[in-house]
C-alpha cells in the first residue's frame, strides 16, 4: 500500500520507518526548509529497538493518489499542513493521530466520511529532518471508525439532512460498514509492521483515553521544566499532577466516556521518571504555538459546560502556561533565542 504521512515529527517519523520496514511505500510531506535538508531516508536510533534506516521519498506538497493518509502534525500546524494537500485528493483513508479533542471536525468537513479517529502512545523525538529517536518500548495505536452524527469532532445531524426520511439512515448504515472496513484494514497492516492496533467502537473513547493520561502528565512536566522524575521529587507539583488526572476522568466521564481512574494513577506512578513529553520539549526549545491551547482549552471548556471543578488542571495549566512565557525570554550572555522546529 501507498502511504503518505502528513508531518516528519517525531511520531510520523516513527510511524513511517515502520511501514517502510514492512514493505509499504511511504511518502514525507514536509516543509520546503525541512525537505532541503532531509538525506531520503528515515534513521531510527532506539536503544529498545535497535537502529534502522529506510528508503523514503520527500515532497512539499501532497498530489498524488495515496491509500492512506496519516496526518501528524501538531495541532497548531494543522490548518499551515492541510493546505499542503493537493484540494481534490481523496486518499482510501485519513488517520489523524493528533492530540486534543477538536480536530476530527476539521479533518471531516475536509475528508468526510474517509477520516478515523485515532490515537498514539509513543515517545519519539525528531532530532533533524529524517532523523528519529524512539525513547519508549510501546508504540500503541487505537483506531475508530466515525460518521456523521456519531463520534468526537462530528457533526450533529446526518449530512444529508433530517428531511431526508429513511434514505439518511441507509446512507450512514453504508457509510459506517466502509468506515469498519477501513478500521479492520488499517488494524491488519500496522500489526503486520509491529505495531500494536486497537480496534475501538467509540470514536470519542480514542480521544479521552488518550487525553486523561497526557494532559496531566504534559502540564505537570512543563510546570516542572523536567521530566516525571522531577516531578515526583516536588511533592506539591507530584499532588497536582494525581489530582489533575482525576479531574481529566471526571471531565471524560461527563462526556460520557469512562476512564477508570485507579488505572491511570497506577500508570502514572510506574512510568518510568525519564519520562518526558512533547509539549516540555516544545516549550523549552522555543517551539511556538505550542499543543498548550489544544490540549487545555477544550477539557477546561468541557469541565465548564458539564459543571465539573478542575482547580488542578487550571492550576497546572497556569503553570505551564507560565513557564512558557519564561522560556520566551532572552537567555542570559546569548543575543537571541535559539527556536526549535517541526516539521
Amino acid at each position: 500500500m501507498r502511504h503518505a504521512i502528513l508531518g516528519a515529527g517525531g511520531v510520523g517519523l516513527a510511524l513511517g520507518a515502520a511501514l517502510a520496514r514492512a514493505g509499504h511505500e511511504v511518502v514525507l510531506v514536509m516543509r520546503e526548509s525541512s525537505r532541503a535538508r532531509y538525506p531520503g531516508v528515515i534513521d531510527v536510533h532506539s536503544k529498545l529497538h535497535g537502529d534502522l534506516t529506510v528508503e523514503a521519498r520527500a515532497v512539499e506538497r501532497l498530489d498524488e493518489p495515496v491509500d492512506v493518509l496519516w496526518v501528524t502534525v501538531k495541532a497548531p500546524a494543522l490548518h499551515a499542513a492541510l493546505a499542503r494537500v493537493a484540494p481534490r485528493l481523496t486518499p482510501g483513508s485519513v488517520v489523524p493521530l493528533l492530540n486534543g479533542l477538536d480536530h476530527p471536525r476539521a479533518l471531516r468537513a475536509r475528508f468526510g466520511p474517509r477520516q478515523l479517529v485515532g490515537a498514539i502512545l509513543i515517545e519519539a523525538e525528531r532530532t533533524a529532518p529524517g532523523r528519529v529517536t524512539w525513547n519508549s518500548l510501546y508504540a500503541e495505536i487505537s483506531l475508530a471508525a466515525t460518521t456523521a452524527g456519531t463520534g468526537a469532532g462530528a457533526e450533529s445531524e446526518t449530512e444529508a439532512g433530517p428531511e431526508a426520511g429513511g434514505g439518511a439512515g441507509e446512507g450512514a448504515g453504508a457509510e459506517a460498514a466502509a468506515g469498519q472496513r477501513r478500521l479492520a484494514r488499517l488494524a491488519e497492516l500496522l500489526a503486520d509492521a509491529g505495531l500494536g492496533c486497537t480496534p475501538e467502537r467509540d470514536p470519542a473513547s480514542v480521544l479521552w483515553r488518550k487525553l486523561v493520561l497526557l494532559l496531566p502528565l504534559a502540564l505537570a512536566t512543563t510546570a516542572a521544566d523536567g521530566p516525571l522524575g522531577i516531578v515526583r521529587r516536588r511533592p506539591e507539583l507530584a499532588g497536582l499532577l494525581r489530582d489533575a488526572a482525576r479531574e481529566a476522568c471526571a471531565v471524560a466521564a461527563a462526556d460520557t466516556v469512562a476512564v477508570d481512574d485507579r488505572n491511570l494513577l497506577h500508570t502514572l506512578d510506574t512510568l518510568p521518571g525519564r519520562t518526558d513529553t512533547s509539549l516540555h520539549r516544545d516549550v523549552t526549545a522555543g517551539v511556538r504555538p505550542t499543543e498548550l491551547a489544544a490540549l487545555t482549552e477544550p477539557v477546561l471548556r468541557r469541565a465548564r459546560d458539564h459543571h465539573v471543578a478542575v482547580p488542578a488542571l487550571a492550576e497546572l495549566a497556569r503553570r505551564a502556561a507560565e513557564q512558557e512565557r519564561r522560556a520566551e525570554l532572552p537567555a542570559p550572555h546569548r543575543s537571541t533565542y535559539r527556536k526549535g522546529e517541526t516539521s
